[in-house]
């Protein structure tokens, strides 16, 4: 049998451990302060479906808020 290394492609390289601290990750992307009123077709949407009483992104759920508050077990 061969010992591993480049010339032999069916056997496993030893890799050495690099820290994550070492790696350079691409800088944060920069803040934006937006409101819903500046997308005009999410802000449609948010309203409809606050109308028809369904879950808005960002808005509380009154519904898994009822839920959550009944005892989990009936007495």
């Amino acid at each position: 049998m061969a010992p591993p290394g480049p010339g032999n492609p069916g056997k496993w390289e030893r890799m050495a451990f690099i820290p994550r601290s070492r790696y350079v990750g691409d800088p944060p992307p920069p803040e934006r302060n937006l409101t819903p009123n500046q997308f005009p077709v999410y802000s449609a949407l948010a309203s409809q479906w606050a109308q028809a009483g369904r879950a808005v992104p960002g808005l509380p759920d009154r519904e898994w808020e009822r839920l959550m508050s009944a005892p989990v077990w009936p007495l």
